[in-house]
């Protein structure tokens, strides 16, 4: 029990458990503490939806796609590992938007889709005469200031006007976000925006302010050998601590203060705390309390898909001026995302072939993840054709399915995500919960909640155990 007691657990291997495991092995090791910690992985690989195949001599996330590189948490940790000098850089400035049957190429400065300079409108021909001029919204609307979440599509249109949100704004944040504008939050979602509108009132006026958040070259970031060297560099520094092919199937409230991990269904180990860093649709069958599991089950997901296809050289008739192209819901495409990827990762370039990476399916639209490979591929094909003028069959072509895989985060989540957190304090003391579907979206906010909830489990053993 005395054992029992001392020992922290880490459930899931993605990004969030490894950055948190690593956390609390340095405090381990710093401070000298009589805690034990294991990670259990559930599949025989770790990195979660960070997932680099490799392709020839080349290295493919078919996966997380990047780092966002304008916020700092991922690259603080980057640069800690003393990984740096391997990170690349993007090229290539931002995407077009594909609308009207068109490439429409944004080249003028915007934070995802957003223009800085409210003149640079008339630049572009996605907009209607109406529509641009609705777009002046921004500047003399009066600050709005929330006292409960609303959508980010309610809080853009205020701003930014119709046309704005839904052609050309929407698809950037789909990009992101695979969701539906109408039901994310926009203070659930932690973007941005509110934050510059709350301190500057106008988005433009704030967006100008902060040109480091500008959307264009170098914004994001990769590996030489793709994002599973930062996952990688972690399950080294770790392995003495990771145990593969470990499904955790239940926790269960134990004697003293722990807990039992039902693990394979034929296993049980007793733990003193509890990291749960798996995918949001594994959270309701963990824990059998009925009001937890209410909560869990309100989690909207949405699933999407990766179709890595190689071309030959010259295969691309209609070239995008940036790296690739966003299509917005009201257009037909089956792509909601589509990158050039040797011009955007220039290390990927040969003299042979172009490769071009497609993402589809976002919340509402991700029916083509359930077909075949050869279904996904004849679709995509069919709107490359019309998109990028390619009509060579491809060399060969890799499918890649995530479903389940984005959480949305509805008006309602941090609302309930503070319940849980109440009730979990209450209930469950030591148990804490992170992983993209209930602390943050996307490797850096992933990284800044592993950051927090490691010092809390920390903090909390520390009270437990009398040091």
């Amino acid at each position: 029990m005395e054992r029992a007691k001392k020992r922290i657990a880490i459930i899931g291997g993605g990004i969030t458990g490894l950055t948190a495991a690593y956390r609390i092995e340095q405090e381990i090791q710093k401070y000298n503490l009589p805690f034990e910690l294991i990670l259990l992985e559930g599949s025989t690989r770790i990195g979660g939806k960070i997932h680099t195949i490799k392709v020839k001599d080349r290295y493919i996330d078919t996966g997380a796609e990047s780092i966002d590189v304008r916020y700092p948490d991922a690259l603080n940790l980057i640069k800690e590992l003393g990984i740096e000098n391997r990170l690349i850089f993007s090229q290539g400035n931002k995407p077009d938007v594909y609308f009207y049957n068109q490439l429409h190429c944004l080249d003028y400065p915007t934070y995802k889709g957003i223009p800085i300079r409210r003149q640079d409108i008339w630049k572009n021909h996605i907009l209607t005469f109406h529509g641009k001029v609705a777009s002046y919204k921004d500047f003399f609307q009066p600050k709005i200031t929330l006292e409960q979440d609303v959508s980010v599509s309610t809080f853009l249109r205020k701003r930014l006007g119709e046309e704005q949100v839904e052609h050309v704004v929407e698809p950037f944040f789909s990009k992101i976000y695979a969701g539906d504008l109408d039901e994310m939050g926009i203070i659930s979602s932690n973007e941005s925006v509110y934050k510059i509108h709350q301190k500057y009132r106008s988005l433009s006026k704030g967006l100008a302010k902060h040109p480091e958040l500008l959307d264009g070259d170098g914004n994001y970031a990769t590996f030489d050998n793709g994002l599973s060297v930062l996952t990688e560099n972690l399950e080294e520094r770790l392995k003495c601590h990771i145990q593969f092919s470990k499904k955790v199937f239940e926790i269960k409230k134990s004697v003293g203060g722990t807990y039992i991990l039902d693990i394979n269904r034929k296993e049980q180990m007793r733990v003193g705390a509890i990291i749960v860093a798996t995918p949001a649709t594994e959270y309701r069958h963990l824990f059998k309390n009925t009001e937890l599991t209410e909560f869990f089950n309100e989690i909207v997901t949405a699933s999407i898909g990766f179709i890595l296809l190689s071309f030959p050289k010259g295969a691309i008739k209609n070239q995008p001026s940036g790296f690739g192209f966003v299509t917005p819901r009201r257009d037909a495409s089956h792509i909601t995302s589509a990158v050039l990827l040797d011009k955007k990762w220039p290390v990927l370039n040969t003299t042979e072939e172009t490769l071009v990476g497609v993402n589809f399916g976002r919340r509402g639209e991700d029916s083509l993840v359930s077909l075949s490979n050869q279904e996904v591929e004849k679709y995509i094909l069919e709107d490359l054709q019309k998109i990028l003028g390619i009509e060579t069959p491809p060399n060969y072509h890799v499918v890649s399915r995530w479903p389940n895989a984005i959480p949305q985060y509805t008006t309602q989540h941090d609302e309930r995500k503070a319940k849980v957190i109440q009730l979990l304090e209450k209930d469950f003391p030591g148990i804490y919960i992170g992983g993209n579907g209930f602390g943050g979206f996307g490797i850096n906010q992933c990284v800044e909640q592993a950051n927090g909830i490691s010092e809390s489990v920390i903090a909390f053993m520390k009270k437990q155990n009398c040091i």
